[in-house]
Formats: structure tokens, sequence, C-alpha cells
């Protein structure tokens, strides 16, 4: 295999990782309804760098995140890590607030010590 298709299949891969994962979104409408929100994060600790949010890792500051969506109601499952992308290495136990959901449709979430 030439360098270029390496290189081509390495940034294939590394474009698949990314979408599987998500980032915080600027000022984006959250479109879903129903018994459904999107999720708002809000870091309240220094040491816990990604969350998974029923299984999706949110990876970024602080935000609102309009592609992930969780129930309005009940206790979504979150996860804690203190690396940059949810490695099973750096899981952690910091505290997981639910609160409700915004007049944009987001449901917080506080990450606190």
């Amino acid at each position: 295999m030439g360098r270029a298709k390496v290189l081509f299949a390495a940034a294939a891969l590394s474009a698949g990782a990314v979408a599987v994962t998500a980032g915080p979104a600027a000022a984006e409408a959250c479109a879903v309804g129903g018994n459904t929100a999107c999720v708002a994060v809000s870091y309240q600790v220094d040491w816990v760098k990604s969350i998974r949010v029923d299984g999706r890792c949110l990876i970024g500051s602080s935000g609102k995140y309009s592609s992930v969506e969780v129930v309005r109601f009940g206790t979504p499952d979150v996860q804690t890590y203190g690396g940059s992308r949810c490695e099973g290495g750096t899981h952690n136990s910091a505290r997981v607030t639910w609160g409700s959901e915004d007049s944009e449709g987001y449901r917080w979430v506080w990450i606190r010590a």
C-alpha cells in the first residue's frame, strides 16, 4: 500500500472516529420535541474532560449539544472521564446532576466534584 493510500485510510478512520463523538454546538437550535430534549453540559470541575451520555461521547467544553438527545424526564446514564475522548482508563466518578429543560429545548447536566 502506498504512502498516499495509508494517509487516506488513516484520515478515513479518523473521520469515522469523529463522527461518533459530539462537540458543543454554537448556538444551534434544538430540533427535537415530544419526550426528548437536547443536551447542555456545564463542567464545574476541571478534572473532567469528557462525558458519555446514554453511550454517546461528548467532548469539548461546557455548552449545548444539539446532536445529542435525551429523555425530558428521568435520569439518563452519564459517565465522566478525565481523558478528552471518554477513554476507559480515565473513567472517574464526578457528581452528575440533571436539571430541567430550558426555553430552547436543552436539558442541562451539571458535572461537579
